[in-house]
């Protein structure tokens, strides 16, 4: 074999010896740390998610004992729909 081929043919060696060590060695901590930032992402949203239910039914009670009347009730049942929607679309997410 000549030097020249000799050289090609360790360069090539190099290269997918570099390719075997990313894939080995640095993927499979950037892949771990990916997912951990999507599940802290999930989590976040479930949270900010429940917040805002507990403020909606806070709103909704302090509401009704606040006003009266037949509007009232259809604003408290526009709320309640809206919650229920809200909770569809988180539990379709998950």
């Amino acid at each position: 074999m000549s030097s020249e081929k000799m050289k090609l043919e360790l360069k090539r060696l190099r290269k997918e010896l570099e390719k075997a060590l990313i894939r080995g060695m640095v993927a499979p901590p950037c892949v771990q740390t990916a997912e951990t930032k999507k599940q802290l992402v999930k989590i976040m949203g479930q949270a900010r998610v429940e917040r805002l239910k507990s403020s909606s039914a806070n709103y909704i009670s302090n509401f009704q004992s606040s006003a009266k009347g037949a509007w009232v009730t259809k604003a408290k049942t526009t709320f309640e729909n809206t919650s229920k929607k809200l909770t569809t679309i988180t539990e379709d997410g998950k």
